[in-house]
């Protein structure tokens, strides 16, 4: 048995709606960004409550990989801090992302599209975001 857990994900709509070095431009504000040789980047999140470490109100660090998927790392983290910080990493990324359960199972299916044409549609917007 491994000390980490990891749950896979993905961004709905990377390399189409947006590129990984505008991904690591809107991150940047969120924690701080360590390099990966040829894979990607990784973010580790400023903890906004605490100035020490606590487990119970520590966010996921997250890896983002150059195939626009994403390994969120959640040992002895709460599912719900997990989740949390998957709806802000969206909200300040613009896009959708889709993550496994916390058992690790993922869906992704034909309908990613349709999903980030409705997530554009509740923000005011159109597919992509090309209405205002």
């Amino acid at each position: 048995m491994s000390d980490f857990s990891t749950l896979p994900g993905y961004i709905i709509g990377g390399g189409d709606v947006i590129t990984l070095d505008e991904i690591r431009q809107k991150v940047e504000s969120l924690g701080k960004i360590v390099d990966i040789e040829n894979r990607g980047f990784r973010l580790v999140p400023y903890s906004k409550e605490n100035d020490k470490l606590d487990y119970d109100e520590m966010y996921p660090i997250i890896y983002f990989n150059t195939d626009y998927t994403i390994d969120i790392y959640i040992s002895f983290m709460k599912f719900e801090k997990v989740t949390e910080f998957i709806q802000i990493l969206s909200d300040t990324l613009g896009v959708p992302i889709e993550h496994a359960d916390n058992n690790g199972v993922i869906k992704k299916t034909q309908e990613d599209i349709e999903n980030l044409e409705e997530f554009y549609k509740n923000l005011g917007g159109g597919l992509y975001g090309n209405s205002k």
